[in-house]
């Protein structure tokens, strides 16, 4: 399930670093008015057997305005998503949403014109063709060395070697957090250009420590198959890693 936030403002432009990254405060913000249990549950022990963030979101789109090079532009009325395949977390931000009239996108006043509810597509054939808004990046499988040291896992990129083996892994951890079985990646169709996001991790809502760093990633187009509910579940919430910071959202 997913909100479309419609949404309105003056501005003219986003600043870079704040594209993606206030989206994972105001997910926190919100479960703390309107599920404070839920929020704390999410926040300090992830959700499912892999201990994930269950929820991803979009940046801002505004289609009216003229691109300009160099600027992430805005002006004009507009639409921002999030989604969560677990529905308190939905229906938390549904009501909060109902509740307030302006979202502090970074700095930047978002008046919320009206919400909706989209729901996902219903994948009955098993199989399904993502490509994603926002860029993609997975970390490496975890490994050892020859004398048994656990090695450090690194970021990869699409296009980096290993990459589609990791992405594959991690669809099918995804999917098993939120209790569908498994999915399967069978192709990577496309690679977008490589872009840096500012990002804010664990810990940055108003409870704990801010943790603001750069993750670098491209968008990626794939083709997937399992389960109805496993495809449901990733188009709610988004696919690889760093979702619950914008990473990887999946075009409608």
């Amino acid at each position: 399930m997913r909100l479309r936030v419609h949404v309105s403002t003056r501005a003219k432009e986003i600043p870079w670093d704040q594209v993606i990254a206030p989206g994972r405060a105001i997910v926190y913000a919100a479960l703390t008015r309107q599920a404070p249990q839920l929020g704390a549950k999410v926040h300090e022990t992830g959700w499912g057997p892999h201990r994930m963030a269950p929820f991803g979101h979009s940046a801002p789109v505004f289609p009216k305005p003229v691109r300009a090079r160099g600027t992430y532009v805005a002006g004009g009325t507009g639409t921002l998503e999030f989604g969560s395949p677990v529905e308190e977390i939905v229906e938390a931000l549904a009501k909060d949403f109902a509740m307030i009239p302006i979202l502090d996108w970074g700095g930047v006043a978002l008046n919320i014109e009206g919400v909706t509810r989209v729901e996902p597509p219903a994948f009955a054939s098993g199989r399904a063709r993502f490509r994603t808004a926002n860029p993609i990046t997975v970390q490496s499988e975890a490994l050892r060395s020859p004398d048994g040291q656990r090695i450090r896992r690194t970021w990869l990129l699409p296009g980096d070697t290993g990459f589609d083996v990791a992405l594959g892994h991690s669809l099918r951890r995804k999917a098993e957090t939120f209790g569908h079985g498994t999915v399967t990646l069978e192709a990577i169709t496309w690679i977008g250009p490589q872009r840096s996001f500012s990002v804010v991790g664990h810990g940055g809502d108003a409870s704990g420590t801010v943790h603001r760093g750069k993750k670098t990633g491209a968008p990626v187009e794939i083709d997937v198959s399992g389960a109805p509910a496993a495809l449901q579940a990733l188009w709610s919430a988004g696919i690889g890693g760093a979702t619950s910071a914008g990473f990887g959202w999946v075009l409608p």
